[in-house]
């Protein structure tokens, strides 16, 4: 196998901001606010805070990684393929047992944490409102949301990385040598949920935005982690090199945007890389 660095282009995550550009579009819909509003007054509450996530979850992780494993089986289109991060075989678990392993965590943890999540909002005091979001508390619930993911994943990512955590526990995530999209949630029941659910949700609970940015911020999260896992450095998605190499080495690079791990010291091979260069 080959690592081949590319450093983070201008254009990356483009396409994170083309969907904050249209939930605020939305948002701002006269006619979605009146949607917003009958649904609200029809609808279970639990169906929309427990069910209404999870529901986005699996189309935004689904449908990415079906177009992903479509570029890893036939090799293009090209202007996906050229971006391929590792080269040669890949080393990667055996899919009956990726398969079982997102049984249970799809369809059995998934929802239960899910359920779980609404019952701490409603203990945080979070209430469920007919109004949409302004786009100014919008980018500031996302900027808070973002404060929290980075640090938890951070620490949480980190501690499984410890002698005992990465024998029983996380070794299940790193069966994926060479990432691939679905590898994004591949994990450990105890990870899943500890590292995994924690980074989206405890967000969620502290910063207790409105349900249209939990479900906005559901969509992004799982966008994004899908594109570090994808094994391709797409220009306009977030820059999946940092995690990559994380896998290839899984040493260093701990982080999701390389920010804590440059301030805390824990990528001195990584911040070593030229682009273009290759090992």
């Amino acid at each position: 196998m080959a690592f081949t660095y590319t450093r983070a282009p201008y254009t990356q995550s483009i396409s994170s901001i083309v969907l904050i550009a249209i939930a605020a579009a939305l948002f701002y819909w006269p006619v979605a606010a009146e949607a917003w509003a009958s649904v609200i007054a029809t609808v279970p509450e639990w169906i929309l805070v427990a069910m209404g996530p999870y529901l986005i979850f699996q189309v935004v992780y689904w449908g990415m990684c079906g177009a992903f494993d479509y570029v890893d089986r036939h090799n293009k289109p090209d202007f996906i393929a050229r971006y391929r991060i590792q080269s040669g075989k890949r080393r990667q678990p055996p899919w009956s047992r990726v398969w079982r392993n997102l049984a249970l965590t799809q369809l059995l943890l998934s929802p239960l944490m899910m359920l779980g999540l609404w019952g701490a909002l409603r203990l945080r005091g979070w209430t469920l409102t007919a109004t949409l979001p302004t786009l100014g508390s919008t980018l500031l619930d996302l900027v808070g949301l973002s404060i929290c993911s980075v640090v938890w994943f951070y620490l949480s990512h980190r501690f499984l990385h410890r002698s005992w955590w990465m024998k029983k526990v996380h070794r299940v995530h790193h069966e994926f040598r060479t990432t691939s999209a679905i590898a994004s949630i591949y994990a450990h029941p105890f990870e899943f949920v500890f590292a995994n659910f924690l980074t989206l949700g405890l967000g969620v609970v502290l910063v207790a935005p409105s349900l249209p940015v939990i479900y906005l911020w559901t969509a992004l999260s799982v966008h994004t982690v899908v594109a570090h896992h994808s094994g391709y450095a797409v220009p306009w998605l977030s820059w999946s090199v940092h995690h990559d190499w994380h896998h290839y080495r899984y040493k260093e690079c701990f982080g999701t945007l390389g920010l804590l791990d440059r301030v805390l010291g824990t990528d001195p091979e990584f911040r070593t890389f030229q682009h273009g260069e290759t090992r």
